[in-house]
């Protein structure tokens, strides 16, 4: 009966990983012990050579519930699909790894989720974000700092140059994190 259902091991892969062109599961930005994408696209080491994700935008120092415009770009020649994962969180003090400010789409290349547990929100690619240009994918993102300044917020970002087989092979995993002073007082 399984075997009907799912002729293949190689069928049920690509079932579940075609499904992440939507975007991943919550918690997977490699910041505070949480895994990246290289979970289930395992074939290849982290930061490989020849590729690289940034995020750009950000201030030296933010300004309490100021709102900034910030970019996530991913890139890797022969990349066909590319998807991302960021979150934004207090990097020190009583607030350590909580939610710092809000982030939000700001068009349908993005969309924001919630891991209900930590109550943590992730901004990721969606299936019409993970289009490639040239070899590069470009998610543009609103982060609000914190109404208040508690401490320095650290973006992680995990990224995924896809080779778009729909399977976890073949695929180059990158992260980088991003720390962001509070103002100074």
């Amino acid at each position: 009966m399984l075997r009907r259902a799912f002729p293949s091991l190689g069928a049920l892969i690509v079932l579940a990983f075609g499904l992440f062109k939507k975007g991943p599961p919550p918690a997977h930005t490699g910041g505070f012990g949480e895994p990246t994408c290289r979970e289930c696209h395992f074939d290849a080491d982290l930061n490989q050579p020849g590729g690289a994700v940034a995020i750009t935008g950000a201030p030296d120092r933010y300004s309490a519930g100021r709102t900034y415009d910030l970019a996530v770009t991913l890139r890797r020649a022969g990349m066909l699909r590319g998807g991302f994962q960021l979150a934004a969180r207090f990097a020190d003090g009583d607030s350590l790894g909580r939610p710092a400010g809000s982030l939000a789409s700001t068009d349908a290349r993005t969309a924001l989720v919630w891991d209900t547990t930590t109550h943590v929100g992730y901004i990721e690619h969606t299936e019409a974000g993970s289009a490639v240009t040239n070899a590069t994918a470009r998610w543009s993102i609103r982060w609000t700092a914190p109404a208040t300044a508690r401490g320095t917020v650290v973006f992680h970002v995990a990224a995924n140059a896809a080779n778009n087989d729909d399977s976890p092979l073949g695929d180059f995993i990158y992260t980088t994190a991003l720390q962001v002073p509070a103002p100074r007082r």
